[in-house]
């Protein structure tokens, strides 16, 4: 569910007060998705999203068009989730998904969630991006500070990656696992 905030709020909120707070209780849910999606742990993705919310509010005055609301937090968001990342210091495994994480198919929820943990976090951040916040890769470039042209070029390979590793799982007698599938895609 991509933001979608009114221009009164953000415009009220680049003045403090309740407004502000408003509008980061607005931003919290996505932010904590975004980063728990990319971190695949809980802790990290609370103290991500925190970071996110108050670097928002901190550069709130200094956003010029309100219009582009959205991808200007979609890219401190991720900028913050991709920070905590490189700082972790241990490799996260499929047993830190929270309950959080909503699926009508947990056996394909666990699959798709090592398929996409897999994923370089690049790649994991601009098909999360694209797939659940539905931004176009202009919109993911914004967000990343990358070309548009790197963007569609990490959601090919991720594609590629992401239905080669999947495919394996629909045939048990491929020789390969995800991760080694998605190897010999890049």
């Amino acid at each position: 569910m991509p933001l979608d905030i009114e221009d009164d709020l953000i415009e009220s909120a680049k003045r403090g007060g309740a407004a502000l707070e408003r509008l980061i209780i607005a931003v919290w849910p996505e932010a904590y998705r975004i980063a728990f999606v990319m971190l695949r742990d809980v802790g990290l993705a609370e103290d991500a999203a925190q970071d996110a919310c108050a670097s928002i509010a901190r550069s709130l005055p200094t956003l010029r068009n309100n219009g582009g609301f959205a991808a200007w937090s979609y890219r401190i968001i991720t900028n913050h989730a991709m920070t905590k990342a490189r700082q972790r210091s241990r490799i996260q495994t499929i047993d830190t998904v929270s309950d959080r994480a909503i699926h009508t198919d947990q056996c394909d929820a666990i699959d798709l969630c090592e398929a996409l943990a897999a994923l370089p976090l690049a790649q994991r951040a601009a098909v999360l991006l694209h797939y659940y916040a539905g931004l176009t890769s202009r919109e993911i470039a914004a967000a990343t500070g990358l070309p548009a042209s790197t963007v569609r070029f990490h959601l090919m390979l991720a594609r590629r990656a992401l239905h080669r590793a999947l495919s394996i799982r629909e045939n048990p007698d491929a020789p390969q696992t995800s991760e080694e599938a998605i190897t010999n895609v890049r």
